[in-house]
C-alpha cells in the first residue's frame, strides 16, 4: 500500500509543479529580480525568500528576471514590462516585490499603469532616499552598506594609503563607488583612489602595469569579457582572472569569491536581506496596511577573511576589524574531535526522529487520500489561471466533460464536441495546424503532455496560438479512466517570446545575424554539417574609409550609411549563405556549396557594388570600400580558427591596396607569419625592452639654394622579429594602431631620438623629422613629455619637426590644433605628411598651421609620364607658397623626377633615388 500511495502523491506533485499558477495558493506574490537567475546576488535573494515564505503553504512566489546587466536598453525593458502585464493580468496579486535599483526604477516609473493598487515591497536599493520612504503604497529594506567604512578597513589592514577600485557602469556599481569616494575625506581612509570602470579582461595587465603589488584592490563590479561581445564576467570568474594576472591582495563584497582568490569579503548576506523583506511581506499578507510598515534603512555587513591568504600577503591579523570570520584556519585538536563525539551521541536520536517523521508522513498521506473526492481532483488539476477550456475524456479518449469557449479553437458548441475525439475535431480542417500524431502517442501510452502548441487561422491577418496540457486519470486501483486537461490561448505570449528571440539573435541596426548568432551558425556548420570534400568558404569583410565618415558627420549618419551598405552586401549573397554583422564596420559571411571560383566571384561582386554605392547626406556624397579575406572551410580548423584566418586574410587585402579580395592559400605560410607578427605587437612592451625595434634615417635633399646649408633627414622605425627577420612597418604599424599600442611606440621613438640626438648627429644642427600617430595627438600628457625631453637633452627645438598625416589631423582636428599650437610655442616645426591622399586636403589646410607639406608619393611617382599628376603637384606647391609653407616631395626615385620637381620649385625631395634608409648609429664627433 505504501509504494502505491507514494507514487500517487509523486505524480500529483509533478503536475502541480509544471502548471503556471498553482490553484491551491491563497496568496500570490510577484518577485521581480534586476539580474539574471544565475547571478550570485539573485540566487542568494531567491534562497532567502524561498526559505522564509515556503513555510506558508498558502503563499506562492512567482520569480521574474529583468537581466539588467546584459540587456540595459530601454526597448528591452518595455518589452519585459508588457510581458509581465500580459502574463499576470488574470492573477490576483497581493504583493509585488522588486529587488535592486534597475527593477525598482522601472516599476516605480510605470507605477500608475502596472498594478497600481498592489502594495510594493523593495529591497537591495543602494541609496536611502527620503522621497522613496515617503511614497505611499510601498515599503522595503534599503541595501545601505557602509562601503566608506569598508574602504577604511582595507586601508588599515593593508597599511597602504592607495586603493584600486574595480567597478562597472551599472547603477549599483556607481552607487557603491560614490560611497567609496567618501573614504578619501574620512579619517584613516586612503589618500589616493585609482578607479577602473568596466575593466576588460584583455586590459587587466596593462591597467595594473604601473600599480605596486602591495596596493590593495577592492572589486565592487564585474569585469567585461572582450571575446564574448563584451558580456559581463561573473564575480567569481572576475576574481579568478585578477588573482591569476596580478599579485595584489583582492577584497570584494561577496563571500563566494574567497574560494577564487580573494583575501577578504565584506558581505551583506543576500539570504538575510531577503528574509528581512519577507518579514514585511508577511505583515502585508496578514492584513497590516503597507503605509503603516516602516522601511528598514540600515543593514550590517560581515567581514570574512581567508587566513592562508592573509599570511601570503603578509597582512597583520591584529589590524582586522573586531567582528570578523576567519576561514581556512587549521583546526585545533579539540575542534577536530568534538564533531565526532557529537555525531556519536546524536546518531541514535536522529534515527528515532526520522522513524517518527516517516510514520507521521505515512499516517497523514493515508488520511488525506481517504478524504479526497472527485471535485477536489478536478479543482486542483483544472482551475488554472487564464485557461480558456477545461476538458475530460473517457477511457476511449472521447470528450466526457468540457467547459469554456469552445467556438474559438474548434468552431463547435460544447454539446457538439461531447462524445468526439481530438482526431474527429481537427482532421479535415485546413485552417488548423495540430500536432495530432504527438497527442495520439501520449493518449495511447497514458503519459502526461505539456504545452502542445497548435495554430488556428481565422482569416489572412488573424492567426491564434493555443496550448494543450493534459494528464491521465487513474482510480484508486490504478485503473485508467481517461484524460483531464486544459486548452488556453497564448497568442500574445508566443509572439512576445518570438520577438525576444529575434532581438537576441539579430543585429538591430542592419537586421543581419549578430556576432553571437553568426558564430553559432558557423560552429554548427563546421561541427555538424560539413563533410570533407564539401565546398564552403568563410569570409571576413571590413569597410574601408568608414571611420572618416563617422568622424566627419557623426555616428548617427554613419549608422544610416552602415545599414544601407549592409543591404547592398545582402543583395550579393544567396539564401544558402550565412551573413552577419560582427561589430562596428565588420561583417562575416559563410558561403556554402560554392567552389573557389564561385565564392571569389561573389566577393568581387560585393567589392564592386559597395565601391559603386554612394551615400548622400545634406548635398554631400560619401563612399566607402570593402576589403575581404577568404579562407576555405577545412576539417583541420575549428570555427574560431577559420574566422581568425579570414580576419588575417582581410588584413592582407588591405595591405595590397584595399578594396580587394584575398583568398588564403592553405599551403602558404604567409598568414601564419602575419599572425606571429601580430603576436609580437600584442607584446609590444617586451619587444621594446628586448631591442627588437631600432631607428633608421633617410636623407631629405634640398632642391633649391634657399634650403642648402643645413642637413635634414626623416627618422624611420624598423622592427626585427626573434629570428632577425625585418618586418615591414606597413604590417606592424596598422596592427599597433588597431590594438592601441602605437602610443608606446611613439614614446619610445621620441625618447630614443632626443636622448641619442648628439650621438646620431654630432654636428648638433641636423633637422630631424619624427612621425607621430593620430592617437598620440589625443594624448594630453605628450606635451609635458616633450617639454621634459627638450630640457633634459638640450636639443634645439628648431631642429625638431613632427610629421602628422593628413588623415590623422582631420580625424582629431581640435586636439591636433591644440597640440600643434603648444609645440610651435616651444619652437618645434610641423610637416603634414602624405598630403593629397585624403578627401578634404584643401578644406582643412587653412586650419592647420604647419610649416611643410609633404606631397604624397602617389602623385610624384608618375610625374614624368602623367601630366595630370604634375598639374596637381604644381597646384599644391603654389598653394603652399601662398600660405608661407615649404614643400617636400616623396618617392623621388630617379633624376628625371628630381629635375621636374626643381623646375616646379619644390623645396625638398626624399626617395630611393636620393638616398636609401640606413640605421641610426653613434658617430664620432
Amino acid at each position: 500500500m505504501f509504494p502505491r500511495c507514494f507514487a500517487y502523491w509523486l505524480r500529483l506533485l509533478v503536475l502541480l509543479t509544471i502548471t503556471s499558477f498553482p490553484v491551491f495558493a491563497d496568496h500570490s506574490v510577484l518577485l521581480i529580480h534586476s539580474y539574471h537567475s544565475e547571478h550570485g546576488w539573485t540566487r542568494f535573494l531567491k534562497q532567502g525568500f524561498d526559505e522564509a515564505l515556503s513555510m506558508d503553504e498558502d503563499t506562492q512566489i512567482h520569480h521574474e528576471y529583468l537581466d539588467a546587466k546584459r540587456y540595459p536598453g530601454g526597448e528591452y525593458r518595455q518589452v519585459f514590462l508588457d510581458y509581465l502585464k500580459q502574463k499576470y493580468r488574470l492573477l490576483d496579486l497581493e504583493v509585488i516585490v522588486v529587488s535592486d535599483d534597475p527593477a525598482f526604477n522601472l516599476i516605480k516609473q510605470h507605477r500608475a499603469d502596472f498594478f497600481p493598487e498592489v502594495p510594493l515591497v523593495y529591497l537591495g536599493i543602494n541609496k536611502v532616499d527620503q522621497a522613496v520612504i515617503d511614497t505611499p503604497g510601498m515599503t522595503g529594506v534599503f541595501e545601505n552598506r557602509d562601503l566608506t567604512q569598508t574602504a577604511i578597513d582595507i586601508s588599515r589592514i593593508s597599511g597602504s594609503d592607495r586603493l584600486v577600485v574595480v567597478s562597472d557602469s551599472s547603477s549599483t556599481g556607481r552607487a557603491n563607488l560614490s560611497k567609496i569616494l567618501q573614504a578619501q575625506e574620512a579619517d584613516g581612509g586612503p589618500s589616493e583612489l585609482i578607479v577602473f570602470e568596466d575593466l576588460r579582461d584583455d586590459e587587466v595587465i596593462k591597467s595594473f602595469s604601473e600599480v605596486d603589488s602591495h596596493v590593495p584592490v577592492f572589486l565592487i563590479g564585474q569585469l567585461v569579457a572582450s571575446e564574448r561581445n563584451n558580456a559581463l564576467i561573473s564575480w567569481n570568474g572576475g576574481v579568478e582572472l585578477l588573482y591569476k594576472w596580478i599579485p595584489n591582495p583582492l577584497f570584494t563584497i561577496a563571500i563566494t569569491t574567497i574560494d577564487h582568490g580573494a583575501v577578504g569579503a565584506h558581505e551583506l548576506s543576500g539570504v538575510e536581506h531577503a528574509k528581512q523583506a519577507s518579514g514585511l511581506i508577511n505583515r502585508i499578507l496578514h492584513g497590516d496596511p503597507v503605509d503603516s510598515i516602516e522601511p528598514i534603512t540600515l543593514v550590517e555587513s560581515i567581514w570574512y577573511f581567508d587566513a592562508l591568504k592573509l599570511g601570503t600577503h603578509r597582512l597583520n591579523v591584529d589590524k582586522l576589524p573586531g567582528d570578523v570570520v576567519l576561514l581556512n584556519q587549521e583546526p585545533s585538536f579539540y575542534q577536530k574531535y568534538r564533531l565526532m563525539v557529537w555525531l556519536v551521541s546524536t546518531v541514535f536520536v536522529v534515527a528515532v526522529v526520522v522513524i517518527i517523521l516517516l510514520i507521521e508522513i505515512i499516517r497523514r498521506g493515508n488520511r488525506n487520500r481517504k478524504i479526497l473526492v472527485e471535485n477536489e481532483h478536478r479543482y486542483r488539476d483544472l482551475a488554472l489561471a487564464g485557461a480558456n477550456i477545461f476538458w475530460e475524456t473517457s477511457i476511449d479518449n472521447r470528450f466526457s466533460y468540457i467547459s469554456g469557449d469552445t467556438r474559438q479553437p474548434f468552431g463547435l458548441t460544447v454539446d457538439s464536441i461531447l462524445g468526439k475525439t481530438f482526431s474527429e475535431l481537427v482532421k479535415g480542417r485546413s485552417s488548423v495546424d495540430f500536432p495530432l500524431r504527438r497527442l495520439e502517442h501520449h493518449l495511447a501510452h497514458h503519459s502526461a503532455f505539456h504545452h502542445l502548441l497548435f495554430k488556428v487561422r481565422f482569416d489572412e491577418n488573424d492567426l491564434r496560438i493555443y496550448t494543450l496540457v493534459g494528464k491521465p486519470v487513474f482510480n484508486s486501483s490504478r485503473e485508467y479512466k481517461g484524460f483531464r486537461g486544459i486548452t488556453k490561448e497564448i497568442t500574445q505570449e508566443y509572439l512576445l517570446s518570438e520577438k525576444v528571440a529575434y532581438q537576441a539573435n539579430f543585429d538591430s541596426l542592419t537586421g543581419l545575424f549578430n556576432r553571437n548568432f553568426f558564430n553559432e551558425k558557423l560552429a554548427d556548420y563546421v561541427n555538424q554539417q560539413f563533410n570533407e570534400g564539401d565546398h564552403a568558404f568563410v569570409c571576413f569583410l571590413d569597410l574601408d574609409r568608414f571611420k572618416l565618415v563617422n568622424d566627419t558627420v557623426g555616428h548617427l549618419i554613419g549608422d544610416a550609411m552602415l545599414a544601407e551598405v549592409a543591404t547592398v552586401i545582402k543583395g550579393c549573397v544567396t539564401d544558402a549563405d550565412v551573413l552577419g554583422r560582427l561589430g562596428g564596420d565588420e561583417f562575416g559571411l559563410l558561403q556554402i556549396g560554392k567552389d573557389a571560383k564561385q565564392a571569389m566571384a561573389c566577393c568581387e561582386l560585393i567589392v564592386k557594388r559597395v565601391g559603386d554605392y554612394k551615400f548622400q547626406w545634406q548635398q554631400r556624397h560619401f563612399d566607402v570600400g570593402v576589403s575581404i579575406g577568404m579562407v576555405q572551410v577545412s576539417s583541420q580548423l575549428n570555427e574560431t580558427e577559420l574566422l581568425s584566418k579570414a580576419d588575417l586574410s582581410c588584413y592582407k587585402a588591405k595591405e595590397r591596396g584595399r578594396e580587394q579580395v584575398y583568398l588564403a592559400d592553405p599551403d602558404n605560410d604567409e598568414l601564419y607569419n602575419d599572425q606571429l607578427q601580430m603576436g609580437y605587437i600584442a607584446n609590444i612592451g617586451q619587444a621594446l625592452q628586448q631591442g627588437k625595434f631600432y631607428l633608421a634615417k633617410q636623407v631629405i635633399v634640398p632642391l633649391q639654394e634657399r634650403g642648402a646649408g643645413q642637413a635634414r633627414c626623416e627618422i624611420l622605425l624598423r622592427y626585427r622579429d626573434e629570428h632577425g627577420t625585418e618586418v615591414s612597418p606597413a604590417v606592424f604599424v596598422p596592427a599597433a594602431e588597431k590594438h592601441g599600442v602605437i602610443k608606446l611606440i611613439d614614446k619610445w621613438v621620441l625618447k630614443s631620438v632626443f636622448e641619442n640626438y648628439f650621438n646620431f648627429f654630432p654636428d648638433g644642427n641636423t633637422v630631424v623629422s619624427i612621425n607621430l600617430s593620430g592617437i598620440s595627438l589625443t594624448n594630453e600628457d605628450l606635451v609635458e613629455e616633450v617639454r621634459d625631453l627638450l630640457a633634459q637633452s638640450g636639443v634645439n627645438p628648431a631642429n625638431i619637426c613632427f610629421e602628422i598625416t593628413e588623415t590623422a589631423a582631420i580625424s582629431h582636428i581640435s586636439k591636433a590644433l591644440s597640440f600643434i599650437g603648444q609645440m610651435k610655442k616651444l619652437g618645434i616645426r610641423f610637416a603634414l605628411d602624405d598630403f593629397g591622399s585624403g578627401t578634404s586636403s584643401f578644406g582643412y589646410l587653412k586650419q592647420l598651421p604647419v610649416d611643410y607639406l609633404k606631397i604624397d608619393g602617389s602623385l610624384v611617382r608618375n610625374i614624368v609620364t602623367e601630366p595630370s599628376d604634375r598639374a596637381i603637384v604644381e597646384s599644391i606647391h603654389a598653394i603652399a607658397r601662398l600660405m608661407n609653407m615649404q614643400t617636400t616631395a616623396e618617392f623621388v626615385e630617379n633624376q628625371e623626377i628630381e629635375a621636374i620637381l626643381r623646375e616646379i620649385g619644390v623645396d625638398y625631395a626624399q626617395g630611393y633615388g636620393l638616398g636609401r634608409p640606413e640605421p641610426c648609429v653613434a658617430q664620432a664627433k
